[in-house]
């Protein structure tokens, strides 16, 4: 019992890491794209760089500037409903699971019927001003595609900028656009992210820049993986390591638009270092890219802030919806960085695990010990510390971890519900998996909180058909999932017949699932 009439936080968390959604066999490749949010011009002579050092062998000794308080804190009593052993059983499959990243040509070849499929095409350049070429533009609102026709109207040493015939545009904001990119979006990316597959599909160097309409009503550009296979795997594959930049939405003399340009840099990056990485992480680290550049990122983190209660590992299928999840995933990697270097957020970069379970290993071969504990660091304690920091956000408490130093204009979430009266009523609250609600308590006299959740949650929206088990084939994009079950059928002469029942949630248009059988061992 506590005595205190002051305001009191509690933080639910919730960090089971079990996922709801699920892809089969990723056969071809989808596209990873910006959506609109505008900001004032760029000035490309202005456009800081940020320099980060990891503070493992000097962390800060700070001692904390704290509120009197006058009375004891508040006794919790944690406590949860115990989970199934099918649960644990479940959770250790998962931890164990490995999921395999595609490869189109590959499946092209076995799934497609296609015969043996180069890896690149010839090179065709290079190219000069005023080279007229026809390329594929997704419409990712009706992922219809369709061709145009092009004119090169700017060339660096690292890029063409190609502009859809008709479209019109200024060409000195092409110039300064272009030679920033060249001068400085492509060297610091390729600094901290690494390099991109160069000189790649086409055998050209030079990356493609795209300005075109009819990409889409809410997108301000993309890059799609699928440009950079063969197009004898990918019908509407435009062969060269390149990027679409839409007319309708960014203009060229905008910063936002640079912006879209590191931002969708990365996503090149990433997919040729690591190429399964899970959405939520690669989508952080590209928002990363544009903030390391010197350009805003966007304003999803305010929108995240606003409702933290968004789960940070999960990435929605709805396009409309995914606005607080690239806020929440750029806060989350920006935290990473300030907190435990430039080396360590590359060597995340690069780490052939994904998600949560890459972080893990990074901490884990970094020895990046928590000097408090004493314990390596693990993804769920940096979850923790980060979920406190977006409430916190002040260095002077405890060892300084709890803040944004480099990121000054970060936001601050606010009390997301505030009781005045515990009058020892049970309250029944919902949080999301690796989400956040903050809580006060600001009660009058003396009361005790007790605390009681749930120790698991369903993989699935629906239950197994029968039985307590089901077949399924885990979750990840850019990758290559299979179920394969063995039959013996030598003692059965009669007509054999397949039938299954099953669920599932693929992305339209980029993800499919394909059954196939095989009499001889798998050879064919």
């Amino acid at each position: 019992m506590t005595p205190t009439s002051r305001t009191l936080l509690i933080i639910l968390i919730v960090f089971l890491v079990l996922c709801l959604c699920l892809c089969a066999v990723a056969v071809f490749t989808g596209a990873l794209g910006v959506l609109i949010f505008r900001s004032e011009a760029a000035d490309p002579n202005n456009s800081p760089v940020f320099e980060f050092t990891p503070p493992f062998e000097d962390w800060r000794e700070i001692t904390p500037t704290l509120p009197d308080i006058d009375s004891p804190p508040l006794v919790t009593t944690p406590s949860g409903l115990p989970a199934g052993d099918g649960a644990y059983e479940t959770l250790q499959s998962l931890q164990q699971a490995l999921v395999p990243v595609n490869d189109p040509r590959e499946l092209a070849q076995r799934l497609g019927g296609k015969g043996e499929i180069p890896q690149t095409v010839p090179f065709s350049g290079p190219f000069q001003v005023g080279d007229r070429k026809k390329f594929w533009v997704t419409n990712v609102d009706t992922t219809e595609n369709f061709q145009v026709e092009a004119v090169l109207r700017y060339v660096t040493e690292n890029a063409y900028f190609w502009i859809e015939d008709g479209v019109s545009y200024n060409q000195s904001s092409l110039r300064r656009l272009a030679e920033t990119f060249n001068d400085q979006i492509i060297p610091t990316n390729r600094e901290f992210f690494g390099m991109e597959w160069n000189p790649g599909v086409d055998n050209d160097p030079r990356l493609f820049v795209l300005y075109t309409r009819g990409a889409g009503k809410n997108i301000a550009g993309y890059f799609s993986s699928a440009d950079s296979v063969h197009p004898l795997a990918h019908q509407y594959s435009n062969a060269h390591e390149m990027f679409i930049l839409s007319a309708d939405n960014a203009r060229l003399e905008e910063e936002f638009t640079y912006g879209v340009l590191a931002h969708e840099f990365q996503h090149m990056i990433h997919w040729y270092r690591d190429r399964n990485e899970e959405t939520w992480l690669n989508e952080g680290f590209s928002e990363l890219a544009a903030f390391l550049n010197g350009y805003d990122p966007g304003g999803f983190d305010y929108i995240f802030s606003i409702n933290p209660d968004h789960q940070l590992n999960d990435w929605p299928t709805d396009s409309s919806a995914t606005t607080p999840y690239y806020g929440a995933s750029f806060l989350f990697v920006n935290y990473f960085l300030e907190r435990f270097g430039e080396e360590a957020t590359k060597a995340l970069v690069a780490h052939p695990d994904n998600g949560l379970d890459s972080i893990d290993s990074v901490l884990a071969s970094l020895t990046a010990n928590d000097p408090l504990t004493g314990q390596v660091i693990q993804a769920d304690d940096v979850f923790v510390d980060w979920t406190l920091t977006n409430y916190l956000n002040d260095p002077r408490i405890g060892d300084g971890r709890f803040a944004y130093t480099q990121y000054r204009n970060a936001p601050t979430v606010n009390d997301t519900e505030v009781f005045t009266a515990c009058d020892g009523r049970s309250q029944t609250r919902t949080v999301k998996q690796y989400g956040a609600d903050y809580i006060r308590f600001n009660c009058q006299g003396s009361f005790t909180l007790e605390f009681q959740g749930n120790s698991e949650v369903g993989v699935l929206p629906v239950d197994a058909y029968s039985g307590n088990y089901a077949f399924w084939s885990n979750k990840g994009d850019e990758s290559n999932m299979t179920l394969t079950r063995e039959f013996d059928f030598t003692g059965v002469e009669s007509p054999i017949q397949l039938s299954y029942r099953t669920w599932y949630d693929l992305e339209e248009d980029y993800d499919y699932l394909y059954l196939v059988a095989s009499e001889d061992n798998g050879q064919t």
